[in-house]
């Protein structure tokens, strides 16, 4: 524990140095923290990554200087830093070598993020400490990162004690327009290790001709993007650029893609693999993210095998996607008997 919070440190230290860096000079800025990553990487798909990285800013003209670059100006800086350190070393390392000694011990993967899905208000919720506990049993696990699907219920009052207290947790919250006021987002913005993303889905429409919700994000330099929710009929908005144009008249520069229950399989697997290519071409300043094969892809660099563990507003648990409910309910059975029931086995051979 002393030695993990050496490194949170220097880390950390290492960050916030480098983002004055890249306010001052974007692309020495950036190579820098690049070089950060690729010396605390630890295992060969880590170190892949940076090399990919690396090759994608060779490019003097790339998208990616121009993003980090806005990032960094119009964001908080310890926001910045806290949930990315957050994601980056707590998570994707630090938690993913705890996930992989629990694998090696127990004989079942580890999802590296859970997700809550919060959008249906119900009497019976899960409570504050409910969360808290789920929260501090993923740890033990090596879980560090939270998605929390809203929507349009407003419970948010009722979340911010459980960010604050989970402090080295990076949360990501999805919600619609219509929770968003100047009171929320001041209330966000003091605490940094969130990160929001807004529905964009409904635009077009009167409530959404004029973005002050983006305004208000802006002005207290929250770190957020767009999400947009695709089927059959509406992937063709992601591939002909209907998205990222959309994206682009809010400026937004990051979105993630959510398959609906009624997508098909070829639809999503086509759509997953556009996004992914859009990231290596980088032909526009937008980064998209498919919801679940991103998630999949991290967890297999983790866990050699697909990891999805969602919980709903009353404890149900879902795993492969928010829709395919199991048996199973954390009021009923701790966090880790239900990763035994529901995650991948390892292999005996």
């Amino acid at each position: 524990m002393e030695n993990y919070k050496l490194i949170y440190t220097i880390i950390k230290t290492a960050v916030e140095t480098g983002i004055r860096y890249i306010e001052d000079n974007p692309k020495r800025g950036i190579r820098n923290l690049l070089d950060l990553g690729e010396y605390f990487a630890s295992s060969p798909s880590q170190k892949s990554f940076f090399n990919l990285a690396h090759d994608l800013l060779k490019n003097e003209n790339s998208h990616y200087y121009d993003i980090l670059d806005t990032l960094v100006q119009n964001t908080n800086h310890k926001t910045l830093t806290d949930y990315g350190v957050n994601i980056g070393y707590n998570s994707l390392l630090y938690g993913a070598n705890i996930i992989r000694e629990h694998k090696k011990e127990h004989g079942f993967n580890v999802p590296w993020v859970i997700v809550f899905n919060f959008e249906k208000k119900d009497d019976d919720n899960l409570t504050n400490e409910e969360i808290l506990d789920i929260i501090n049993s993923g740890k033990n696990n090596g879980i560090y990162s939270y998605m929390i699907l809203l929507g349009k219920n407003n419970i948010l009052d009722d979340l911010y004690d459980v960010f604050e207290k989970n402090d080295k947790c990076a949360f990501t919250l999805f919600i619609d327009p219509s929770l968003i006021n100047e009171k929320t987002v001041k209330k966000i913005s003091s605490i940094s290790n969130i990160c929001i993303f807004v529905s964009i889905d409904n635009y077009e429409k009167s409530n959404f001709s004029k973005p002050e919700e983006f305004d208000l994000l802006n002005k207290y330099k929250c770190l957020y993007g767009g999400y947009c929710c695709y089927d059959n009929s509406s992937t063709i908005n992601i591939s002909n650029g209907t998205i990222t144009d959309k994206l682009l008249s809010l400026n937004l520069n990051f979105a993630f893609c959510i398959r609906k229950n009624n997508c098909s399989k070829e639809a999503e697997e086509i759509t997953s693999d556009f996004i992914y290519k859009s990231r290596i071409e980088i032909n526009s300043p937008v980064i998209l993210i498919d919801f679940y094969s991103d998630l999949a892809r991290i967890s297999k660099i983790i866990s050699m095998k697909s990891c999805f563990l969602s919980i709903d507003g009353r404890g149900q648990i879902y795993t492969s996607d928010i829709f395919n409910k199991t048996e199973y309910n954390i009021r009923n059975n701790s966090l880790e008997n239900i990763l035994s029931y529901t995650m991948p086995k390892v292999n005996s051979d």
